[in-house]
């Protein structure tokens, strides 16, 4: 940011300085703008000082939404008209989209976002729009933004007890005005005989009921109200359709109808209402121009200025704890004005204040003090236009040389951004070419690489006028771009005279005849890596603009080019890392079945042996009265029996053959018996949907997670219950779950960087599954247990 606020002061200076060169101003004007110029220059670097200060917006809905708009509107024309010379904002927007997407799970996956999203990012300030943001924050605040001062605003379901605690909170609340809406419809409808509600079941249509009802007794008939029950969107179409004179609507929320359907605040409101005979008022200004006839409403663009002004005082350095939260109406009658004529309400009946939309335009109404005003000063205009005349000629120059380098910035920009998002290609190069030709009106550009071992230059991109770029990779002597000065950083001219029939221009543009191209090198990290080329231009600029731009571009496409190198390099080291893993998992199992295969072979089959023969040797011993020999004989049987066994058993653990004969299925059910002989837990496996035998690696892989699982649970889980299962869904992959009722553990704790160290078991299941193309999943929470679960690929056995 700082290199392009200084590119900018650069470029003012140098067009003041055309500008008072061409125009013929005498000395004292000159000392007088070069004022102006210094003055602009110490306040753009005063500025550059400034503090920065970050301010998250967390709506409860989406974008597009009218009620989150309108809140955003408000809070942006309010930082806006802040002339604010000691902070600079960055301002973020979120949506948690509850409206449209519900439930538990979507507001785990919010904070999960939200805490990896801004973990390197401090707010200053939070503005939280409507209940489901300010609720999700009194949540999770102190885990996402410990510290952080919170401004609510929209918030309709709000205790003064809530905010026990929240010493960081403070903001707006939202009244809606029942009493006087429903007065103002009844003043001007003197003839209603029938107050038809319309509620939805939400939360927010019951919340309202209940205030319908407390506010009763201001009425002087409250059986006027009637409620309309759970419907359709179509049904209520047609009910309101069918209404006579003598009924007013009162259109209070109907965001769900009765079959679940969702219902926008735009079009689905529009046809709900748009063939309704009679009057309808609301208490929100988003349905206003939506065939709404007004109210006493509440407006989200308020709500969003006045929480906006609280934010600037804690920004300013004010305490959230000292800033009382503001429980005044913000309220105001809005009316619609084709309505009003629609059904004959005079403006005069109006409220005082009332505001009007949808008034139809006039321009003399509406500009009149204007009108006169240009009237009277198209004389005095005219002569300046006559003056203005002279020098436009003189401005059109200076014009053409600010759109330079305008396209320059734009271009060092787009390099830049394709840089950063690590997606620089042959078609960007292309692009950023193209771009090069239209500022330099050349016929030709291109980029060319170096490769000094085989002294070669290679052609990574070119753009010209003939669209020829089928010599793509091409390769030239390096000779003919001269490295040995571009490496000193310096630009060549190369002349085309002196070149062969075989050179690099000869042969890439043979319709060409140019007399010569200039070199700019390619430098990133101090080595010379290729060149950028540019025919000779077809037309001049001003001796200002000699000051060469494509040095810089080349500077980028330096490091554009190195960027992409280094990430072919990584990606490369990526694969072989993916195979040498492959290959240590490989010769690891091969280890266990060699090493199973000769404990169960040759130390079991010796052991056996050694059995036998001291079973032999104890029968021809002769008696012995004290009987010690026969039972230094049946110890060593004793022993020679429980190395046996262990020798069995170890061989089995290693690599139970069984896994080969039998298959993935078998095994689990005879490791699980094994294991449920030792310890006193219920062990469930089901492999009911899992009928055929995938390849050797798959099985070799999944039995290796039941063994680690299982390890683990028997070691920390204090479970009582563990379950197995194993499916293959309908999409060819592979589901396998492991789930115990322990005691759980912090799953972020447990997995963090600083311990993964120590969990080696979890880090080779994970690698033996992506080997295979899968994925490993893990979920734990204390006292409700863990589930490991894996989706792999299927492979066919071979």
């Amino acid at each position: 940011m700082e290199w392009f606020d200084r590119k900018c002061f650069s470029m003012v200076m140098v067009v003041v300085s055309i500008f008072l060169a061409n125009i013929g101003v005498t000395h004292f004007k000159k000392i007088i703008l070069a004022w102006v110029v210094l003055i602009l220059t110490s306040s753009a670097a005063l500025s550059a000082d400034l503090p920065n200060k970050n301010i998250l917006i967390l709506h409860s809905f989406h974008k597009g939404h009218t009620w989150d708009d309108s809140i955003s509107k408000g809070i942006d024309e309010t930082l806006a008209s802040q002339k604010n010379l000691e902070m600079d904002t960055n301002i973020y927007y979120e949506y948690m989209d509850v409206e449209r997407v519900q439930g538990s799970v979507h507001i785990l996956s919010l904070y999960e976002f939200f805490r990896k999203k801004y973990a390197q990012i401090r707010f200053d300030v939070i503005i939280a729009t409507d209940d489901s943001a300010f609720r999700f924050l009194m949540d999770y605040q102190k885990k996402l933004f410990p510290k952080t001062p919170v401004v609510f605003c929209g918030v309709n379901y709000f205790e003064e007890f809530e905010m026990f605690g929240y010493e960081q909170f403070t903001g707006v609340v939202e009244r809606i005005d029942i009493i006087q809406t429903v007065e103002t419809a009844l003043g001007l409808h003197p003839k209603t005989r029938e107050l038809l509600v319309v509620v939805d079941r939400t939360d927010t249509s019951i919340a309202i009921i209940k205030t319908f009802i407390r506010n009763f007794k201001h009425f002087r008939d409250p059986t006027m109200f009637h409620f309309i029950g759970a419907q359709t969107s179509e049904e209520l179409r047609q009910r309101l359709a069918a209404l006579q004179p003598g009924t007013v609507v009162l259109f209070v929320n109907f965001t769900v109808d009765k079959t679940g359907k969702k219902i926008s605040m735009g079009d689905g409101f529009k046809k709900i209402i748009q063939d309704c005979p009679v009057p309808v008022y609301s208490f929100w200004d988003s349905y206003l121009g939506n065939g709404v006839l007004g109210g006493k409403m509440s407006s989200g663009s308020a709500h969003g200025r006045m929480a906006a002004k609280i934010a600037l005082r804690i920004l300013n350095g004010e305490l959230a704890s000292t800033i009382p939260i503001f429980k005044e109406s913000l309220n105001r009658h809005m009316f619609d004005y084709k309505l009003m004529q629609r059904f004959n309400i005079p403006k005069e009946k109006l409220p005082s204040g009332t505001q009007l939309v949808n008034i139809p335009f006039s321009f003399y109404a509406t500009y009149k003090k204007l009108v006169l005003s240009v009237v009277a000063s198209i004389a005095g205009l005219s002569l300046v236009i006559l003056a203005l005349v002279v020098n436009t000629f003189k401005r059109k120059r200076v014009e053409k040389t600010l759109n330079y380098y305008t396209n320059q910035l734009n271009l060092l920009h787009r390099i830049d951004r394709a840089i950063l998002a690590g997606k620089f290609s042959h078609e960007i190069t292309w692009e950023v070419l193209q771009h090069v030709r239209d500022l330099n009106a050349c016929r030709w550009a291109s980029v060319v690489l170096f490769d000094f071992k085989k002294q070669t230059a290679t052609l990574a991109e070119v753009n010209s006028d003939s669209g020829v770029r089928a010599l793509t990779s091409s390769s030239f002597p390096i000779s003919e771009f001269n490295p040995g000065i571009l490496n000193q950083g310096r630009r060549v001219t190369v002349n085309c005279k002196n070149l062969s029939a075989s050179s690099f221009v000869a042969l890439t543009f043979p319709d060409d005849r140019i007399n010569h191209f200039t070199c700019i090198p390619l430098i990133s990290n101090g080595k010379l890596i290729g060149s950028l080329n540019l025919s000779e231009a077809t037309r001049s600029y001003p001796h200002m603009v000699e000051i060469d731009i494509f040095e810089e571009v080349a500077a980028s496409l330096a490091v554009a080019i190195q960027s992409v190198n280094l990430q072919k390099s990584e990606k490369r080291y990526h694969r072989d890392l993916e195979r040498l893993s492959a290959k240590v998992f490989e010769m690891q199992e091969a280890t266990c079945r060699k090493i199973s295969f000769e404990l169960h072979d040759e130390i079991g089959q010796a052991l056996t042996a050694a059995n036998i023969n001291l079973a032999a040797i104890k029968k021809l011993i002769l008696p012995d009265p004290q009987q010690r020999l026969p039972g230094l004989v049946n110890d060593t049987q004793a022993i020679i029996n429980r190395l046996t066994e262990q020798a069995h058993d170890l061989s089995l653990n290693l690599w139970p053959p069984m896994l080969r004969d039998f298959g993935l299925e078998s095994t689990i059910q005879w490791y699980l018996r094994r294991i449920g002989e030792k310890v006193n837990i219920q062990l469930i496996f089901d492999g009911s949907d899992f009928p055929e035998r995938p390849a050797q690696e798959i099985e070799t892989t999944l039995y290796r997670l039941v063994q680690e699982a299982l390890n683990n649970v028997l070691k920390h889980a204090q479970a009582t219950r563990v379950d197995i299962s194993i499916t293959q869904k309908q999409n060819g992959m592979i589901f396998f779950m492991v789930e115990d009722n322990g005691q759980g553990f912090d799953l972020e704790t447990t997995l963090s960087d600083e311990t993964m160290n120590d969990r080696l078991g979890i880090l080779g299941m994970r690698e033996r599954i992506a080997i295979l193309g899968g994925k490993l999943d893990i979920w734990s929470s204390l006292d409700k247990g863990t589930c490991v679960s894996a989706e792999i690929p299927w492979q066919e056995r071979k």
